[in-house]
């Protein structure tokens, strides 16, 4: 039982992991071209980034990772990603601005939005497996039969 609750509870963080990747690349690309070749202050650059980005985070972090399915419980669901999503936003657009203050190179912007975003990373994954996803998936994922595949 211990093994198969660390197998089922390493493939979900492979996957929060994953999705992670997927968020930081999409965030770091449109703060490239926001920023760089579009000329948009840093802070501008960060919110409209962050915001982008968030949107698919949501939604792979809920179907994906924790095998949601139905309707999104706004309350429950939504609201607390979210608050999670302007946590990171509010710290990396301080990040963001007090780095471009500082630094003329561009690239200081993306150290600084993955900077911030680490930081709140790890408690982001507690929060979202035992409050908000996870807990009602818990009781399916105890039995053998619904073990999450990568693909």
């Amino acid at each position: 039982m211990f093994r198969r609750a660390v197998a089922q509870g390493g493939v979900k963080a492979l996957k929060y992991s994953a999705v992670s990747v997927i968020g930081v690349v999409i965030t770091q690309a449109l703060i490239l071209a926001f920023h760089g070749p579009m000329g948009l202050s840093p802070t501008v650059t960060n919110l409209l980034a962050v915001s982008i980005a968030s949107v698919p985070a949501y939604f792979l972090n809920r179907a994906w990772v924790w095998r949601k399915r139905g309707r999104n419980d706004f309350r429950r669901e939504v609201l607390p990603f979210w608050g999670f999503s302007l946590l990171g936003l509010a710290l990396s657009t301080i990040a963001v601005t007090v780095v471009a203050g500082v630094w003329t190179n561009p690239l200081a912007v993306n150290v600084a939005n993955i900077g911030a975003f680490g930081l709140i990373w790890v408690a982001k994954y507690l929060v979202l497996d035992t409050m908000l996803f996870g807990a009602d998936t818990a009781s399916a994922q105890a039995d053998p039969a619904s073990v999450p595949e990568f693909a």
